[in-house]
């Protein structure tokens, strides 16, 4: 049980320092942030040697036990704090009363600790030396009913907000913090029922390391659920970014050769940071660059693209062929000095914003593929000799 509380307790460090910068940028992972760094610093006082030298320099003892129970109600309050921001934006107001809750536990927590707990000598475990005692579980009662009720709230806005989320690996992380979450209350229970069956002697002391370690497993579990839950999204962002960019270099043939003869559709905005931003702006200039190439595609181009692409064995109900090679023909004629034929066909209405824009960069990837392939080579020289004739 040792090295699984050190391999945790490392996992939290790992986590804290690396979601710092994510906590400076945004008010929402500020908020998990906070979880996490009260979660590792009350963990980080359970090791002994941290415990003792706390409780020397203050001269109190056990005041780690206070101080450790007062970090998880905080963890415990930043993760309602989190999920909160997330599901139910709009009762942000209510964060004051959240907050005057945990506040006025934490002050009976105290005044209990400070005057009623007996605490004669200094205790490496706080749960198991005092079972039975009747201050200590009112004590220790506060603090676990507390932490039960955050975590069932926030097991609640956890499984609720996942029903909204649109991607699987943000549904999934979600998901998986509400399992924790509810590990969470399952600890908070059992922790609570057998500080009560002790108090009145339904236990005896046989139980105590028993249950400790039940319930230290039961705690690691829902850390660890949380730990992941909360890894998946940030995994599924990378993911995401790693796609923008690699999808963003594929159109670049075809966005090159497109705005090389239509330069006035390219905006002349600073570079862009973000690869979903850059990969956005690269669909609207292909886009916009097809619609300003439609009035030289010359009369009859489309037909004979259209029969290109059903010789050349492509569906014309989900290959965008056709259009690729009467695109290539038209690109060319704007390039030779043609003008415009006037015969533009009638483009479709939907805005970017109404297009799935995952489908629409799937087919214009699959456009580029064919716009360089030799079947347009061959319909560009057909093609030419046909207009000759």
């Amino acid at each position: 049980m040792k090295q699984l509380e050190i391999a945790v307790l490392v996992m939290l460090w790992t986590v804290t320092l690396w979601r710092v910068p994510s906590a400076v940028r945004t008010v929402k992972q500020r908020a998990l942030w906070m979880a996490f760094a009260a979660l590792t610093l009350s963990m980080t006082l359970r090791l002994p040697g941290v415990m003792l030298r706390l409780d020397d320099w203050a001269g109190v003892n056990n005041l780690s036990t206070l101080v450790k129970h007062w970090l998880g109600m905080i963890a415990a309050g930043a993760v309602v704090d989190f999920v909160v921001a997330i599901a139910r934006p709009e009762t942000g107001r209510r964060l004051r009363v959240r907050h005057y809750v945990a506040l006025t536990a934490m002050t009976v927590m105290a005044v209990l600790f400070a005057f009623f707990v007996p605490r004669p000598q200094e205790v490496t475990d706080f749960f198991e030396h005092n079972a039975g005692n009747g201050w200590a579980t009112v004590y220790y009662l506060v603090f676990v009913v507390y932490l039960g009720i955050a975590m069932a709230t926030a097991t609640w806005l956890f499984w609720d907000s996942a029903r909204y989320a649109s991607a699987l690996w943000l549904r999934t992380g979600v998901r998986l913090m509400g399992i924790g979450t509810a590990v969470g209350v399952l600890y908070t229970l059992v922790r609570a029922s057998y500080m009560t069956s002790r108090l009145v002697g339904l236990t005896d002391s046989g139980s105590d390391m028993t249950v400790d370690n039940a319930t230290d497993a039961l705690k690691y579990m829902a850390i660890g659920f949380i730990l992941v839950g909360s890894s998946i999204p940030a995994f599924g962002v990378a993911w995401r970014t790693v796609q923008d960019g690699r999808l963003h270099r594929e159109l670049q043939p075809l966005w090159q050769d497109l705005t090389a003869v239509t330069p006035d559709i390219v905006l002349r905005a600073g570079l862009l940071r973000s690869p979903r931003l850059r990969l956005y702006r690269r669909v609207i200039e292909i886009r916009d660059a097809a619609l300003a190439l439609d009035p030289y595609a010359a009369p009859g181009v489309r037909e004979r693209a259209q029969a290109a692409a059903l010789r050349a064995g492509f569906d014309p109900a989900t290959s965008p062929a056709a259009e690729a090679l009467w695109l290539r023909a038209a690109r060319e004629a704007k390039a030779g000095g043609a003008a415009p034929s006037g015969s533009a066909q009638e483009q479709g209405t939907d805005g970017i914003d109404d297009l799935d824009f995952a489908t629409e960069v799937e087919r214009l990837v699959r456009l580029g593929r064919i716009y360089h392939s030799p079947v347009a080579d061959e319909f560009l020289v057909t093609a030419g000799k046909e207009a000759a004739a």
